[in-house]
């Protein structure tokens, strides 16, 4: 998981809401951690998840020993297609996509439209003057493997494109990554609404 992820956003906006109102203390501590930047191993979480009543301790390392499966670090993830070296964006080759692409989360019938806490992330993204990449072309983790021969199917959706300084994704073709249409559409209308109001506020 990383910053290319609405889980990451949503759960950054759920821990900043529980402070505004004081109940910050009421977050669990993986939560927060998650929220301010820590990455847990995909590997050690998909493990976790497939197998929650293993109760074994496998002794690979210190964070699986010390604080359990979803703590070791020692899975690699194995892509679906191998990562060209990035090539820097030239004029105009960053921009929204022509048209939403197949499983876009701005449909309006998509699983992250159906949630009301991703819902109201993705809205909100133009208005925080966030951008938001499309998927498609970005190498995606096929599958976990572990040293000591176990191995779990990457997570759906576990995109890990590269990213440059400036927080941008690269496709697995090293091009930058295009803007999603849905995320553009939502922007235009944001930025037609706050015309009409000022349009509004102006003859008022």
């Amino acid at each position: 998981m990383d910053d290319f992820s609405i889980e990451r956003l949503t759960i950054q906006d759920l821990v900043a809401a529980a402070d505004r109102i004081g109940c910050g203390d009421q977050v669990p501590d993986f939560m927060r951690e998650y929220a301010d930047g820590h990455t847990y191993n995909g590997g050690a979480v998909q493990w976790d998840r497939l197998h929650p009543d293993d109760p074994q301790f496998y002794g690979c390392c210190d964070g699986e020993m010390i604080k359990g499966a979803r703590y070791c670090i020692c899975w690699v993830p194995v892509y679906d297609q191998e990562q060209a070296p990035p090539i820097p964006p030239g004029d105009g080759e960053i921009r929204p996509r022509d048209t939403l692409c197949g499983d876009c989360a701005y449909r309006p019938d998509s699983p992250e439209m159906s949630n009301a806490l991703d819902a109201e992330t993705l809205r909100s993204l133009p208005l925080k003057g966030r951008t938001f990449f499309c998927h498609e072309g970005m190498r995606r983790v096929a599958r976990w493997d572990h040293p000591d021969g176990r191995t779990v199917p990457g997570a759906a959706g576990d995109y890990r494109p590269t990213f440059d300084p400036q927080g941008r994704p690269y496709q697995a073709n090293g091009r930058v990554g295009l803007l999603c249409a849905g995320w553009a559409a939502c922007s235009r209308a944001i930025d037609n609404r706050t015309e009409r109001d000022e349009r509004k506020a102006r003859r008022d």
